[in-house]
């Protein structure tokens, strides 16, 4: 009876896992650091994980989980509360909807993949801000933002996959 009550408190845990994970990484990456202009080029970590938990184990990273992830980020960040939220929204879903497609690719082929939801990610958030405000703003800093994050992706993954082996059981390469 105890070792059952157990067993459901560690498998909750570990289910809970990749959400506490990617909150943790966005906050890791909110910190303020004394490099000037950094807020603004900050790496989009909800976008890195969202997409990582949708692609590898959508089941742990719901609509609900994405969304939640997004207003934490929001928070964090000084972004227009439900800016994020929206994005990794869209994110989850479309990578959801399409996780057959990421059946068997190779990790070149899912970076690529990660590369164009960062383009379209930085785009749409561009385009949002810029109708809140009423007005164009610098995309330069988006810009940078989106190939710094396209660039710190495999590192993070791999980061992800460790984790993931190690909490929840091997990855699964050909999903």
């Amino acid at each position: 009876m105890v070792a059952g009550f157990f067993r459901r408190i560690d498998r909750f845990a570990r289910h809970l896992s990749p959400f506490a994970i990617s909150a943790a990484l966005v906050l890791f990456a909110a910190l303020p650091v004394q490099i000037p202009g950094y807020g603004q080029i900050a790496l989009n970590v909800g976008l890195m994980t969202a997409f990582y938990w949708a692609i590898y184990r959508p089941d742990l990273m719901p609509v609900f989980a994405a969304f939640s992830l997004g207003l934490w980020q929001d928070i964090l960040v000084g972004s227009p509360i439900g800016l994020n939220a929206f994005i990794l929204l869209l994110t989850n879903w479309t990578i959801m909807s399409q996780r057959n497609f990421f059946h068997g690719k190779s990790f070149g082929v899912i970076w690529f993949c990660f590369a164009l939801v960062t383009i379209v990610a930085a785009f749409s958030a561009w385009i949002i801000v810029c109708g809140l405000n009423a007005s164009l703003i610098d995309p330069s800093p988006g810009l940078f933002q989106g190939v710094l994050t396209i660039g710190v992706f495999p590192y993070l993954a791999w980061l992800l996959a460790r984790l993931q082996h190690a909490l929840l059981g091997p990855v699964n390469v050909g999903l």
